[in-house]
Parts: structure tokens; sequence; C-alpha cells
């Protein structure tokens, strides 16, 4: 391992000697290695950035657990009876349990009508957590929205979307403090959704609330931060759900868009593939540059091996020598191809945000510099075998008399 090292030291010895034969010997890596980096990095941040757009637009990281309320007997659906009902208290053990990992939430809703003095309108009645805001993909215009201690209390509040409150007042904001009615229930509005125009006509409550007047079925929904963790967590639903019920987890439907998720990645890592082989082009015409200037140091050093072989060198410590030197050569030019990438995709991604404006961001993974090493190494021992083995070749004595 000293020799190695001893041989690494005598080649930056010989780079530091001839710095431009050496920086137009591994341009080529320098090369190949910037625009891997930057292929790599683009397409780790393309990923993210379209799973961040898939999963602000879409339900594609949403797991969902449904009660199976029918079942079909002889090519004839039949309704289930005593088919188990997901409560308020389980949805809280799984939201503390995924607090780091996911947003829960726990829905249940209705059509109905919702009146106020003598006008009624058609509505959709929603039960839900407090952690309704995050799955509606809507923020409030005023007042507030529903509490963890209004669910506990089960308090009679409800949060209504701006397009109803528009049908009733000229200010929207007016239906703060005011009393609705809903399935002969009267109910306080608390807070105002920023919904305007023609939107879907939603009225929120506590979850508590709605169960103890609507007999339901409510739906247990889990939104993942990292999409491609769908998989492992409903694989962790489906072992809770057989802890918690007799029936199982088969008394429930898990829905999510996995297939969807995988096709996703799936893209991403096949434009990765494709687009590293063509980059991989450049790498290998360095490699040949590398090669290059390796022969050129044999020729240039052919007395200096024959003294060595002379005085006891054997030919594994001439091929180290050269394997080493083709390593570090390699080695020195993918670092250079790194820094090169680097500044490259930190002037190339603000011009693709100016112009697409949609937040594109690169990332650079712990993968990448993996690849880049074993580049360094690969390009090094393939392309340095044939120096280092013409080196070890050379007779000593005609290698002394060389001039």
């Amino acid at each position: 391992m000293s020799y190695f090292i001893k041989s690494v030291f005598i080649a930056l010895q010989n780079i530091r000697a001839n710095p431009l034969h050496t920086f137009l010997s591994t341009l080529g890596i320098i090369i190949g290695v910037a625009a891997l980096v930057g292929i790599l990095a683009l397409g780790d941040g393309l990923e993210q950035t379209g799973r961040e757009q898939l999963a602000q637009t879409t339900s594609l990281n949403i797991l969902q657990a449904r009660t199976n309320q029918t079942k079909t007997v002889d090519n004839v659906r039949v309704r289930i009876e005593d088919a188990p009902r997901l409560k308020v208290e389980q949805a809280r053990r799984i939201q503390s349990e995924y607090s780091k990992r996911a947003i829960v939430e726990f829905v249940a809703n209705e059509a109905t009508e919702i009146s106020y003095g003598d006008s009624t309108h058609g509505i959709y009645f929603q039960g839900n957590m407090e952690n309704g805001l995050s799955f509606i993909n809507d923020s409030l215009a005023s007042g507030r929205y529903i509490t963890e201690t209004d669910i506990l209390n089960g308090e009679k509040v409800l949060v209504l979307g701006g397009y109803i409150a528009e049908k009733w007042f000229e200010s929207p904001e007016e239906i703060i403090g005011k009393q609705v009615g809903i399935k002969g229930e009267q109910f306080v509005v608390i807070g105002l959704l920023k919904e305007q125009g023609e939107g879907t006509p939603r009225a929120y409550v506590p979850i508590s609330t709605f169960l103890d007047i609507v007999d339901d079925y409510p739906v247990l929904s889990l939104k993942v931060t990292r999409a491609e963790e769908i998989p492992i967590v409903e694989e962790e639903l489906k072992v809770w759900l057989d802890s918690e019920f007799e029936e199982g987890h088969g008394a429930f439907s898990l829905m999510s868009n996995r297939a969807r998720v995988e096709q996703f990645s799936q893209g991403i890592l096949l434009f990765k593939l494709i687009m590293g082989a063509i980059t991989g082009i450049s790498v290998l015409v360095g490699g040949i540059g590398v090669m290059n200037v390796l022969l050129i140091s044999v020729t240039e050093r052919t007395k200096e091996i024959g003294i060595r072989k002379a005085t006891g060198a054997k030919k594994k410590d001439i091929v180290l020598q050269f394997m080493a030197e083709s390593v570090t050569v390699s080695f020195v030019g993918c670092i250079a191809g790194w820094v090169v990438g680097i500044l490259g995709i930190f002037i190339f991604v603000p011009i693709v945000n100016s112009i697409a404006d949609m937040g594109f961001r690169a990332a650079l993974g712990f993968n990448t510099v993996l690849i880049i090493l074993a580049v360094a190494m690969v390009v090094g021992v393939v392309f340095g075998t044939y120096p280092a083995w013409r080196a070890s070749q050379l007779d000593p004595i005609d290698a002394i008399r060389h001039e």
C-alpha cells in the first residue's frame, strides 16, 4: 500500500511537471464527467421537481383505507352487515405514528342542504380533522379552521367555502359568527375559505360532529411526504389493520397511485441511462487520452524503468506504478470535470427557471459522487493496463541503453 501511495505522489509530480500536456490529454475526461454530472444532477432535480408538482396537483402521494361495504356473491353485489368502522381514536394513533412521514386525515362526507334564513342551497357536507387544509389545497380567507379541541369536544362549528357565502352576503366575510343549518342542526361559521367563483360548494365540520349526525364509514387518508415510500407505508398499514380488526386488512380497500409513482421513476431512470450512455462517449475518448499520456510517459522514462528493473524491481512493481499513475490522472480529470459540471449547473438552472418559471432545481445526490469515483477508477484501470503492461515488458539492458 505504501508503494502504491508513493506511485500516486510520483504521478502528481508528473502532472505538475507537464500541466498543459496533462490537461489536453485529460480534456476528454473533464468534458465527459462534467456532462455526466450535469445529466445526473439535472435528472435528480427533474425527478424531485416532478414529484413535487404531481403531489401538488394530483393524489400521487395519497394512500387511503376505505371500508368494504359490499361483497360479490354469485356475481351479485351484496351489502356487508356490520362492516368494521375506523374510529377517530384509531386515526389519532396513526397520526401520531406517522407524524414525520405523512399527514393523516380522517374524512367522511355527504351531499345535503345548507340553509341560512329562508335561503337553502345544495352542499357537500364533510367531516375533517385539523389537517384538512393540507388535503383540499386551499387556505383561509378569514376566521380559523377546525382544531383538535373542536374534534375532541364535538363542537358544532363549520368552515364554509366562499362560493356559498357569496350567495348570502355581498362581503363573504360577514358570514363569520353566523349560524347555518345542516341536517336539522345549527352550526356556527368559524372560517371562510379563499375559494371564489363557481367552485364546489363545501362545508367542513369536525369529523366527530359529522359522525354523530351522519351514519357513514369514514376514510383514513395518508398524504405521504415521499411518494416512493407509499409501498412501504401501505404494507405497514396492512399490518396495523390486521392487528386492529378481526377481519384484517381484507375488510378494507387500500388505494394508492403506487403504479404511477413507479412508472414516473422508471421514466426518469431511463432518461438518466440514455443520456449517461451518450455522455459516456466523451469519457471513453478521455480514457484514450489518458492512455496516450502514459504511453508517452513510458517512452520518456524508458531508461528509468530499465534502471529500476536492473536494481531488483519486479514486473508487478512496474505495473503497479503505472496503474497508480493512470488512476491518479483519471481521478484528477474526474475531479476537474465534477467542478466544471457543478459550475455549469449553477449557470444552467437559473436560465431554465427564467424561461419555464417552474421552480426547477438540480439535485446532487450521494450516488452521483459514487458514480464519478467509479468512473475515475474504471477509466484509470482499463486505459492504464496496456501502458503498464508495456512498461513491465521492457528489457532492462535495452531500456538502460535507450536515449
